[in-house]
Formats: structure tokens, C-alpha cells, sequence
């Protein structure tokens, strides 16, 4: 067992065991795709589980979709008052496998439960949900939950949706990706710098891997990621979520979506590590102030994050040498200045992460160092590609949030760093002079 203290007011131990033991249970039915006797089997087990953890009003919410049936699994914690946060995993797989990881984000879900229920008092009411159809492309259990919401979804704190837990080579970390906004053709929607700041506060959890973490949110915010979970839905409906996962963006379990996805593969260690993190963050949401606020654009590192302000700062402060540098210098290096700047703050305005992470790094070292060593500004820009390429071969990635013209914009703002060269540090003052000027003058 892992014991958290938290700040419900108890130590609360988390048992991979109990976590393992629910998650066996679930794959041993084999495929249990959405709209399956199997699935429905499937279903019929987590409510079980969920009244024998004590979880209250515990009910199954049937649905239809493209003429399949499934349904969705609810149980409560309640606590006064109307506020809630929702802890959610999905409990179908694919036709192809008996879906152990998915299952062991299941059994994460029953044992945080049972840990929880055990407290006699707790700030927020806590739901539990178990999705159907979670391993379809729309979410489509977790948007009919959130139909059933109705209004009470003012009440919403924030969804933590646990995608998979228990590989033995993996490691808990929040998942944050962009997703396709709705409303607004060509925009996003991502987790919000307020609720990614909470989570990652509440336990150390890193945000997309713990050693790629510098890379992640730029990658994700330029390319579509193809991973993803059943925070997408809340998030497309104006509401605060974010995943758990215990596979980092730089690695894959190697047997999703095949036969051998069984829960052999799993670790009732791993599966107390993922319990232990989505407890300090339930801990945490029961105590955050209820928020909307959007706040899209923030960038997270090693544990810190910055928000839309301070990316607003790095961009500006990372222009200046070259600008300041430009009123001194020849008329080409000054025009080239002038235009990079125009370009580097259009795309900056748009895609601020991933243009202030290729960008201001050549932005400063272009204005002091010319040469080969100039080429060290491009080391982010390197990074990026490496990153994209690899989720590329994992297919976690598909095609580019910007567009045709901004990816022209931002391979304009980054040659023109290299066109001319930069004048003297400081002003140079020259005066007119003649053939003998700095002559003294003679005496008649």
C-alpha cells in the first residue's frame, strides 16, 4: 500500500492490489467493445464493484449511439453543498483486445473510491464515473454523461479523467492535450493554467513526461495529438478537465489495442503510484475555487508553469537586443530586425507556446553572436522536430494546428534572424567630416 496524506484530514492508503483485483476481473471478459452483450457485462461488473466500495446512488444511465447501446456506471460520495468534481475512467475496450491497461485505470477509479468512501467528511461531493464507449473516437459516453448534467454543470470544479494506469514501465503523468474547439473552426480548447497548476502542485505529477516535459506542451499546441481521453468531451463543452496516464508522451505501452493487452502486463505497484496521484489531486480540486476562467495559454517545465502574462514577457524581453541593436546597424540588418519582429509577434499572438519556444532563444542570440555559433539559437526549434517525429513513429501525433500561412510566418520570423549582421553594441555617433577631418585647424 501507498499511504497519502492529504488534506481531508486523514492518511489514505492506496492498495494496488484491490487495483489490480478489479482490473483482472474486467479483462478477464475478454473484447468488451461499446455496444456488446460483453460490454454490458462489463457494465453490470463496475456497478458492482462501486456498491461494494460504498459508493452511494450508485446507477446505470443507459444510451444510444449509432444504433449501439451502452451504458454509463454513477456512483457518489456526497458532501454538502452543490459543488462537485468528477473522477472518471472508461470500462469498454476495443473489438480487438481485452483492453488490461485500459482496465487498470478502472480499477485506479474502484480503489481511489474506496479509499475516499472510508472518510466521514469531505468538502466537495465526489461522483465517480465509468464511461461507456471510451475507446471511441467521440467520447460519446462521456458526452451523454454530460447531456444528463443539464444545468448542475455550473457545479462542475473539474474532471479528472484516468486514461490507463499499472504499466510496469510506465510512470503517472497529467495528460493535457489541445482539442479541436467546436465553436471556433481552427481554434483549440486545452486544459486550463489554473487546473494544470493544481494538479501538478498536488503531488509533483509531471504534465506529459517527466524528461521531455520543457517539450510537450509546445509540441502538443502546434500538432494534433492523437492521444487523448474523456476530458476532451468536458473540455469542447466549456468545462475545466484533464487526464491521468501512466504513459509518458515519449513512450507507448507496446500492447495497446492487440490481443496481449492483458493485465499480466500490469503492476500493483504502478497501479498505487497512478491511486496515489489522482488522490492528491482529488484532494486538491476539493478545495479549488470554482473556476472558469479559460486561461489557454501557459507553458509548464520541470514542475513550473507559466502563464499567458509571463509568455507575454519572455517574448517581449527576447526582442529587444535585436531591436536595440537594429538603430545602430546597417540599413540591412535593421529592416530584417524590423519586419522578424512584425512576424515573430503575429504568430506569437496566435500560437504564443510554440512561438515563443522556437523563437526567443534565436531572437537573443542572433543580436550578439553572428557565425556558426549563432546557429546554437536553432537547438529549440531541433528539439521540437525531434520530439514531433517521434510522436509521429508512435502516432500520437497527426497533422498541424497552424496554418498554411502562420508556418510561413514562422519560417519567415526565424530566417530573417540571419539576414544582415548586428552593429556594434552600443550607438556609434559619427560627424560629418571632410578630406582632413579630425585635422586641427591651422593658425593664419
Amino acid at each position: 500500500m501507498i499511504g497519502v496524506p492529504l488534506l481531508f484530514g486523514a492518511a489514505l492508503s492506496i492498495s494496488g492490489e484491490n487495483a489490480l483485483k478489479h482490473a483482472s476481473a474486467l479483462a478477464a471478459l475478454g473484447p468488451h467493445p461499446f455496444g456488446s452483450p460483453r460490454g454490458r457485462a462489463a457494465a453490470a461488473y463496475v456497478a458492482a464493484g462501486f456498491r461494494e466500495v460504498g459508493l452511494g446512488e450508485v446507477r446505470l444511465v443507459d444510451f444510444e449511439s449509432d444504433g449501439q447501446r451502452g451504458a454509463n456506471v454513477i456512483g457518489v460520495l456526497r458532501a454538502p453543498g452543490p459543488e462537485f468534481v468528477v473522477i472518471g475512467a472508461h470500462h469498454d475496450s476495443t473489438a480487438e483486445a481485452p483492453g488490461g491497461h485500459a482496465a487498470g485505470g478502472f480499477g485506479v477509479l474502484v480503489e481511489v473510491a474506496r479509499t475516499l468512501a472510508k472518510l466521514a467528511e469531505r468538502p466537495r461531493t465526489l461522483v465517480f464515473v465509468s464511461f461507456d464507449a471510451g475507446e471511441t473516437d467521440g467520447r460519446t459516453g462521456a458526452r451523454q454523461y454530460l447531456q444528463g448534467l443539464g444545468g448542475d454543470s455550473r457545479n462542475l470544479v473539474a474532471a479528472v479523467a484516468i486514461e490507463a494506469a499499472g504499466w510496469k514501465d510506465g510512470a503517472p503523468v497529467l495528460q493535457a492535450p489541445a482539442y479541436s474547439d467546436p465553436l471556433r473552426p481552427g481554434q483549440t480548447v486545452i486544459a486550463p493554467a489554473w487546473l494544470a497548476r493544481t494538479a501538478q502542485a498536488s503531488g509533483g505529477v509531471a504534465l506529459g513526461d517527466r524528461f521531455a516535459s520543457p517539450l510537450v506542451q509546445p509540441v502538443v499546441r502546434a500538432w494534433r495529438a492523437r492521444i487523448g481521453s474523456d476530458d476532451e468531451a468536458f473540455l469542447q463543452a466549456g468545462l475545466p478537465a484533464l487526464a491521468v496516464t501512466d504513459m509518458p508522451f515519449a513512450r507507448v505501452f507496446p500492447h495497446e489495442r492487440r490481443s496481449s493487452d492483458t493485465t499480466d502486463k500490469l503492476d500493483a505497484g504502478a497501479l498505487a503510484q497512478s491511486g496515489a496521484a489522482v488522490l492528491g489531486i482529488v484532494d486538491a480540486l476539493s478545495r479549488a475555487p470554482l473556476s472558469r476562467a479559460a486561461e489557454p495559454h501557459w507553458y509548464s517545465a520541470f514542475g513550473a508553469l507559466l502563464t499567458g502574462g509571463g509568455i507575454a514577457l519572455v517574448a517581449g524581453l527576447s526582442l529587444l537586443p535585436g531591436l536595440g541593436r537594429a538603430y545602430s546597424s546597417g540599413s540591412v540588418f535593421r529592416a530584417a530586425r524590423f519586419a522578424q519582429a512584425v512576424l515573430f509577434v503575429l504568430i506569437a499572438a496566435r500560437h504564443p507556446v510554440p512561438a515563443v519556444f522556437v523563437l526567443a532563444v534565436p531572437n537573443t542570440l542572433t543580436a550578439f553572436v553572428a557565425g556558426r555559433w549563432s546557429l546554437l539559437g536553432l537547438l529549440p526549434l531541433g528539439g521540437l522536430a525531434v520530439v514531433a517525429l517521434w510522436g509521429f513513429a508512435r502516432g500520437a501525433l497527426g497533422g498541424l494546428w497552424l496554418q498554411p500561412w502562420e508556418l510561413i510566418a514562422a519560417g519567415g520570423a526565424l530566417a530573417l534572424l540571419w539576414i544582415g549582421r548586428p552593429g556594434p553594441a552600443g550607438p556609434v555617433w559619427r560627424k560629418a567630416a571632410g578630406p582632413k577631418a579630425g585635422a586641427k585647424k591651422k593658425k593664419r
